[in-house]
């Protein structure tokens, strides 16, 4: 069995799957939400996927941890992403762009930064819905963002500036390369094209473009490359996102918990075609993780004494007494 662990406002990418082109999976993959795992108290042998850890609260990620521990002392276990060691979208940038392979640099917006070259622009360091901003061309276009992001929300912290990595070819078309990483499978996704710098979904369709996205596909020209960067940032599930500049991959991020494959529709037979042979690749690669341990009957106890059960949802403990009636209040303190 696979327990596919997410935030709960984030397990539909998992269960629109599981609806939809993964339902071979209903058998094998379970969701679970963090909140739910917490509360346990005690575990099922299998292989256990800590997606999302992006949205996890660090008292969140010390639970995650906890959980982790436990099911890494038994054999019949198999666990993906740890809590800790698994790279953020800031700490994977800031250090792709030292080790020289992003030519592109990050930097906090709370620390009123001065990026080394323009354009720039901002968007969240733990989300996943694209730019806040338009590209800013100078400091003084930036300053102005920050103080207005600031009049806005009261705060700029969780956010980003990301140096704009220019992928345009000599048809000012942008290309957006997907590819996910499975245990030790590397699947190439998809290839979208643009004419916005800001590619989040298919937008050409033409006949030689669509050709372009299937050999992609097929082929999986970046192997080596995104395989060692997955490995330098400790995620063993996940998709990036990047792009090509100058025969070089540039990562713009990777999703612990991406999108899984549901009926996009659209982009005609040829695109349709793209869609099967990856589904067909992740449920082959999904069934490869789920790995035959032994009896699965015998439960792996829980340590409660190690992770106090009202912290299980991130409420905390005072205010959790407050919310009990009054003769329950008396009896607990």
């Amino acid at each position: 069995m696979i327990f596919f662990l997410t935030t709960k406002r984030h397990d539909y990418t998992i269960r629109k799957c599981l609806r939809t082109e993964g339902r071979e999976l209903t058998s094998q993959v379970q969701p679970l939400c963090y909140g739910r795992l917490f509360l346990r108290r005690h575990f099922t042998p299998g292989t256990y996927i800590f997606s999302d850890l992006e949205r996890l609260s660090e008292s969140d990620l010390v639970r995650a941890q906890h959980v982790w521990d436990c099911l890494a002392r038994d054999p019949r276990c198999r666990l993906l992403n740890h809590p800790q060691r698994t790279w953020r979208r800031f700490q994977l940038l800031r250090t792709l762009h030292e080790q020289d392979i992003n030519q592109f640099n990050v930097y906090r917006l709370a620390d009123d930064p001065r990026p080394a070259r323009f354009p720039v622009f901002i968007r969240g360091e733990n989300d996943h819905k694209g730019p806040q901003s338009e590209l800013l061309y100078s400091q003084d276009e930036l300053d102005s963002a920050r103080i207005r992001l600031i009049r806005a929300r009261g705060t700029c912290d969780g956010t980003i500036v990301t140096e704009f990595c220019d992928v345009a070819d000599t048809n000012s078309v942008y290309r957006k390369y997907s590819a996910f990483r499975i245990g030790e499978r590397l699947l190439p996704r998809h290839l979208f094209f643009s004419k916005s710098w800001s590619v989040k979904s298919w937008e050409l369709l033409d006949h030689e473009l669509l050709e372009e996205e299937r050999r992609y596909v097929d082929e999986n020209p970046h192997r080596e490359e995104l395989n060692a960067i997955f490995d330098l940032a400790h995620i063993d599930f996940g998709r990036v996102d990047y792009g090509i500049v100058d025969g070089n991959v540039q990562v713009w991020e990777i999703n612990t918990n991406p999108m899984l494959p549901v009926d996009y529709g659209g982009g005609g037979p040829l695109r349709e075609a793209l869609h099967q042979s990856f589904n067909r690749r992740f449920i082959d690669a999904m069934r490869a993780i789920d790995g035959k341990r032994g009896d699965d009957t015998e439960f792996i106890a829980a340590d409660r004494a190690a992770v106090p059960w009202w912290g299980a949802v991130g409420i905390p403990y005072r205010s959790l007494m407050r919310r009990l009636p009054g003769r329950v209040r008396n009896r607990a303190a």
